[in-house]
């Protein structure tokens, strides 16, 4: 019997990382048009954003089905596994309720905990590898899920965007209402706090913004991980990644990217970050 991490494509975990760390990805939805895509399996981050910025009308997104939770879960419990669930934000996405409506329907549900992160992409996808080292190191799935819930307020997250126009149309900005008002292309530095989207910062261009991003995760150090997100422009991600690269161990630096489920509410050229605060002895 082994623990196992479950969670959705709004952490935007890269692949290969979730492979390596036996978690499992349950897909959310894009829908184009009339057109209905599982997140990052029927259409990719490259193939998304070309078509975003083409569109008359922006995309919508779905979560997980009951049924697509039921799945994965009764697979990994005849695998004789338990399961630690970590999602979005409950406030962000209907996931958390998805994966809860599964669970209840199991009927044996004392072998699954599901935990609402309160956060999304980048942070999510820390916390989620958190979870996993855990599942390797520890024998209680509980044990697990109390911890995560424990650590989550460590993980930060800083988001540089190109306009809040995607955000307000899909209806997820949050308190970053208070920056709109004739001034949705503004180039915001967005944050999420307790579940929701916050606004930060008004930097006065990208080159401003893009400096703020580092100097508010270096005031977060001691940094224990470490998570570079982009939506389209990768050279500015690698950039950034350089810059902040003294800040962790090279096996706690990740590079990931905004998926579809993201991509629609940031846009194109959204650029961020995340970090862990704390050393390896605060675990």
């Amino acid at each position: 019997m082994a623990i196992r991490i479950v969670t959705d494509s709004a952490s935007d975990l890269p692949i290969p990382l979730a492979r390596a760390n036996d978690v499992t990805i349950v897909p959310a939805y894009v829908i184009i048009g009339n057109e209905t895509y599982k997140d990052g399996i029927e259409i990719t981050a490259d193939r998304f954003y070309e078509r975003l910025e083409a569109l008359s009308r922006l995309p919508s997104t779905a979560q997980p089905s009951v049924a697509d939770f039921q799945e994965v879960y009764q697979r990994l419990l005849d695998q004789g596994h338990q399961i630690v669930s970590i999602h979005v934000s409950g406030k962000l996405s209907g996931t958390v309720n998805s994966a809860t409506q599964a669970k209840a329907s199991l009927g044996d549900t004392s072998q699954i905990e599901i935990v609402d992160s309160q956060l999304a992409s980048a942070p999510l996808s820390l916390a989620v590898l958190n979870g996993a080292q855990w599942a390797k190191e520890m024998s209680d799935f509980r044990e697990v899920a109390r911890r995560l819930r424990q650590s989550l307020s460590r993980h930060h997250t800083f988001v540089l965007v190109d306009t809040l126009e995607y955000l307000q149309k899909g209806g997820r900005i949050g308190k970053a209402q208070a920056f709109v008002g004739g001034m949705l292309k503004v180039k915001p530095i967005l944050s999420i706090r307790d579940g929701e989207v916050h606004p930060l910062e008004r930097p006065r261009n990208r080159d401003r913004g893009r400096a703020r991003l580092i100097e508010m995760a270096r005031e977060l150090a001691p940094v224990r991980q470490l998570n570079v997100i982009y939506s389209t422009d990768r050279v500015q991600a690698l950039a950034l990644r350089a810059e902040l690269a003294e800040l962790v161990d090279p096996e706690h630096l990740i590079e990931s990217r905004f998926g579809p489920v993201l991509g629609t509410y940031l846009g194109p050229n959204a650029l961020g970050v995340a970090v862990t605060q704390g050393t390896p002895e605060t675990q």
